[in-house]
């Protein structure tokens, strides 16, 4: 079924009024809201039916949809696959202009367009941040610019492919370009300028009218759009000679538990640097696991064989004589480092006795002639360190050859599960307790919860868990969240007539839960997953009938109606 449509049909699909308009202009609340917009979407779960105002909709796991993809490019080559994702964004995005006309009457232009990145934000393709979108109707201009963050495609692409030399966004992409050609009647074309599947730390899209882009837009030919006839020499195609970098499979790859593009653009950037003894900088927030990487560096460098030397720089609190004879002495931590790696994790907090010796030792031996490599890590900016007198200029000019940014948790969420996965097969290990894994309950809050104590944090909880727990049994919110972490709510639950079920907020002890509190809640989820099910819930918590019912009379549990 042929989905493209001309020029004239989308100027008569679109709103009535055109008019100028500037994003910076446009009040913050205007209708449509993500709200609104979520309002839009209805679940009848009973039906087997999940609509979008009056557009079926079905959820699809983001790894099938890159597993279709790269099938597609090994079948039919990168160009067929391209063409074919971008017709298809082409047709979501003229039926998301039409469900905004249609559904929320908006004869604001400005504030319709606005909704086009609300959309594609609840539709799960990424983070939209809107920098700005201005144009002029009657001269048929517009320009905008806008930035994806965890884009699905990208993300995907990576994963199953590999970094590639091109954009890879390519349905994405070609959404805006149907939702804003249609909305304004004129062919607005967006293209990537940067990509997370490039290797990029987040996908920067521009769009502007077809005449702004010049004699060049392939795009109108793969859209079919009709009324405009630019000149023509070939469309656009990826480089002929695109490869997926195979390269040296580095050594204990699985040392680095995550698929995200974050994490493996850190991970790509240490094998990159591995082969040489250059200074490496590890910049990230607590607990992120600087060390970590620090030890995969030393096991996929040249060096893999010698010793790693780990230096905790803060805990040097002594005479000034005793830390430097500890650090610099004939015994000392440098020279326990020949032909290996010294890792100085924090080494801001170096007294600055130490930084000048420290300076000075790397300023009198050449990189080449250095007997080891040096690994240094930092939870705050070095600039901001020197700017703040924390920091010798010229050490952290020694120590930043190469620096690496370690992300934290938070952007990195699609390695939740699999780093779960991870810490729970080996906290059981290492408690040698048999157990059945986590609850449905508890699975939902750990990938809700923000974790300001980053991997360590996720860590800790999944062996408080583990410990916790009883043996044979599963891991639930009680064995896990304590009075220390601020949880968060329950998300809503979905009824089979397609409404909500969205629990008030629980009780709060100095800012966090109680543990009843939190066993309360577990025990109402698991009725609500089981659809009130009292055995079924009773299965869900790992408990028995009789246990699950004296604590639904103890708490007056009951179904709301």
């Amino acid at each position: 079924m042929d989905t493209r449509i001309s020029l004239t049909e989308a100027s008569r699909r679109a709103p009535a009024i055109l008019e100028r308009g500037d994003s910076l202009l446009l009040d913050e609340g205007a209708p449509p809201t993500l709200n609104d917009l979520a309002g839009a979407l209805q679940f009848a779960l009973g039906d087997g039916r999940i609509w979008l105002n009056d557009e079926r909709m079905v959820m699809l796991s983001t790894n099938v949809l890159g597993t279709l993809r790269a099938k597609m490019i090994e079948d039919v080559g990168m160009d067929r696959t391209r063409e074919a994702c971008m017709q298809v964004g082409w047709a979501q995005g003229v039926q998301l202009a039409e469900l905004v006309a249609k559904r929320f009457k908006q004869k604001n232009v400005t504030a319709a367009l606005a909704a086009g990145p609300r959309l594609h934000t609840m539709k799960g393709y990424a983070k939209v941040v809107t920098k700005r979108f201005e144009f002029d109707a009657s001269k048929k201009e517009y320009l905008g610019e806008f930035h994806w963050h965890d884009s699905v495609e990208g993300t995907e692409y990576v994963r199953h492919i590999g970094i590639c030399d091109c954009p890879v966004c390519w349905m994405q992409v070609a959404v805006p370009s149907g939702y804003t050609s249609t909305l304004l009647g004129y062919p607005v074309i967006f293209r990537e300028m940067e990509c997370v599947g490039r290797g990029a730390a987040r996908c920067v899209v521009i769009g502007k009218d077809a005449d702004s882009w010049g004699d060049e837009v392939p795009e109108l030919d793969t859209f079919g759009i009709r009324g405009r006839s630019p000149a023509k020499s070939g469309p656009w195609v990826p480089p002929s000679d695109f490869t997926v970098s195979q390269g040296p499979a580095p050594r204990d790859m699985d040392n680095i538990v995550g698929k995200s593009a974050s994490i493996q653009r850190a991970q790509r950037l240490v094998d990159k640097v591995a082969a040489f003894r250059e200074p490496v900088l590890l910049i990230g927030e607590t607990g992120t696991g600087k060390e970590h990487f620090a030890r995969y560096l030393h096991k996929c460098g040249v060096d893999a064989d010698g010793p790693f030397v780990p230096v905790n720089c803060s805990a040097f609190t002594g005479t000034p004589e005793a830390e430097a004879e500890t650090l610099f002495g004939a015994s000392g931590l440098l020279k326990k480092a020949h032909g290996g790696t010294l890792f100085l994790n924090d080494f801001v907090a170096l007294p600055a006795g130490m930084q000048a010796k420290l300076a000075l030792e790397l300023h009198d031996r050449d990189r080449t002639q250095r007997p080891y490599r040096i690994v240094a890590a930092t939870g705050v900016h070095p600039l901001d360190a020197v700017t703040e007198g924390a920091l010798r200029a010229d050490l952290q000019y020694f120590l930043s050859v190469l620096p690496i940014q370690i992300p934290p948790l938070r952007e990195r969420r699609d390695d939740i599960p699999e780093l779960i996965k991870h810490f729970l097969n080996l906290h059981r290990a290492r408690h040698s307790k048999p157990l059945d894994g986590l609850t449905g309950s508890l699975y939902d809050m750990l990938l809700r919860y923000d974790y300001p104590g980053n991997l360590r944090e996720l860590s800790n909880l999944i062996e408080r868990g583990v410990i916790y727990a009883e043996p044979g049994g599963m891991i639930d919110i009680p064995h896990v969240f304590s009075v220390i972490e601020r949880t968060p709510q329950n998300a809503g639950r979905v009824h089979k007539n397609g409404g909500f079920y969205r629990p008030k907020p629980s009780a709060e002890v100095h800012g966090s839960r109680t543990l009843e509190d939190i066993e309360v809640e577990a025990v109402r989820s698991a009725l609500i997953e089981a659809d009130w099910n009292v055995s079924g819930a009773a299965r869900r918590l790992g408990l028995s009938r009789a246990k699950l019912d004296y604590r639904m009379k103890k708490f007056g549990i009951e179904r709301d109606l």
